[in-house]
């Protein structure tokens, strides 16, 4: 009995040290059955606990990938929307910064370069190619965009005239019998006529239409200015047609317009009224021919001025109004604008999509500004307070100097700039860039920017 006792006592002293063991080595045994923050014995807790807490440990280490992903995502979502946020804000502030200098008046300006000027007192001015064209009954000189003298033609004439179109210009010698071309490389061509001339102007092509004198009567001849031949001519009975007072030629030299004024012996006045021709130039054989393609009278008005302001719009223009024509083969009448009996059109200026005016009534009031697109849409209307000495467009914006003071508007009605030049402003140009201009005055010839 007592073997038995002892063997059985031996026994489960064993099984309590292999117990021992297995807790101490790490409970792989009881491991995957125990709850693992709970103590397998009480006595032997702490070494359950370390596993447990091992265990728990390892858990929490891996347990931050998953939430450090979601913070990740969380901060580059933040990242985004603060970059949009920014990205906004500046947006607005480069909105509100582009209408603050929509609406801005500019005041001063910079000088960006001056050329002295030594020519005569009666030297004209005029734009070409982005440069300028100087002339006197002397010579020419062709002064290009960065405002350096390029070339210069000498020459004698009593009276000279000058017109451009596109890359061509000409100087003519009304009542004289010479008319020289010219493009931005230098001399191009001459014409000579028999007769003298009254009027003339020049294509872009180098075609030129020329009003001559013939005694009582006129006539009407085209040269090709380039290598001086005539084109055609035929004479102008006054007696039927009318005195011819003004002409144009399209830029492409394919249409004329010519304003013809016509006065007529009433029964107890005589009656004015103006004849607008339209003749087409085509070729015939060896020949080309002006044909008579359309016309049309208007009654005791007198249009002495007419213009193409492109291929297919053109323009008469009167103290009473303006006529807008429109067409490339056949021009019809597509607008006429009259004024009221008390206004009348004081000056005109165009440019190749608007035509202008500046209209005065009976009373003191300051002359009314009006310009009208090509189609004969009103675009623009302002007082000029402060008077004026001549106007020019520059694509929408008008150009308004009086003496020495320049005003620029938009076409919105916006002034775009105020002030004044050091001396009274003979010519002034558009620049090579957007507000810089071209002001030149009896001393010098400035480029000069707004700012």
């Amino acid at each position: 009995m007592s073997n038995a006792r002892e063997y059985f006592r031996k026994k489960k002293k064993v099984r309590k040290n292999r117990l021992f063991k297995t807790i101490r080595a790490g409970g792989k045994k009881y491991a995957g059955k125990r709850n693992r923050t709970t103590p397998t014995k009480a006595g032997h807790g702490q070494a359950a606990y370390i596993k447990a807490d091992r265990i728990k440990a390892e858990r929490v280490k891996a347990s931050p990938i998953k939430t450090d992903g979601k913070r990740a995502v969380r901060r580059r979502r933040g990242k985004r929307l603060g970059t949009a946020a920014v990205l906004c804000v500046l947006t607005i502030a480069i909105a509100a910064a582009a209408a603050g200098l929509a609406g801005h008046t500019y005041e001063a300006y910079e000088v960006q370069s001056n050329q002295v000027l030594n020519g005569s007192k009666e030297m004209e001015y005029l734009e070409f190619n982005g440069g300028i064209l100087q002339y006197d009954s002397q010579g020419v000189t062709y002064i290009n965009k960065e405002n350096q003298r390029e070339w210069n033609y000498s020459f004698q004439m009593q009276e000279p005239f000058s017109d451009t179109c596109g890359s061509m210009a000409a100087i003519g010698d009304i009542r004289g019998n010479r008319i020289l071309l010219f493009d931005p490389s230098g001399k191009r061509g001459e014409i000579h006529t028999q007769l003298p001339i009254r009027r003339y102007r020049v294509s872009d092509r180098g075609l030129a239409a020329v009003i001559l004198a013939k005694g009582e009567d006129s006539r009407l001849e085209i040269y090709d200015g380039l290598v001086g031949d005539l084109l055609s001519g035929h004479d102008i009975p006054e007696d039927s047609m009318g005195y011819p007072a003004d002409l144009d030629i399209s830029p492409e030299g394919t249409k004329l317009i010519v304003s013809y004024m016509q006065l007529t012996m009433g029964p107890e006045e005589a009656v004015s009224a103006s004849h607008i021709a339209f003749y087409r130039l085509q070729k015939v054989g060896s020949e080309t021919v002006s044909q008579l393609v359309s016309s049309k009278i208007i009654q005791e008005d007198i249009f002495p001025q007419v213009v193409f302001l492109d291929s297919s719009h053109a323009a008469a223009l009167g103290s009473g109004g303006m006529l807008l024509f429109e067409g490339n083969e056949i021009p019809e009448l597509l607008e006429q604008i009259d004024l009221p009996e008390e206004e009348r059109a004081e000056a005109y200026f165009s440019n190749d999509h608007y035509v202008g005016m500046t209209v005065a009534g009976q009373k003191e009031e300051a002359p009314l500004l009006k310009i009208y697109s090509a189609n004969g849409e009103l675009q623009f209307t302002k007082k000029l307070e402060e008077g004026y000495d001549r106007i020019k467009l520059y694509k929408e914006q008008v150009l308004v100097y009086r003496s020495a003071s320049l005003r620029i508007y938009e076409f919105d009605g916006r002034l775009r700039y105020s002030g004044n030049m050091p001396l009274p402003i003979l010519e002034i140009l558009p620049g090579s860039k957007k507000y810089e201009y071209v002001v030149i005055d009896s001393a010098s010839i400035r480029q000069i920017r707004l700012h």
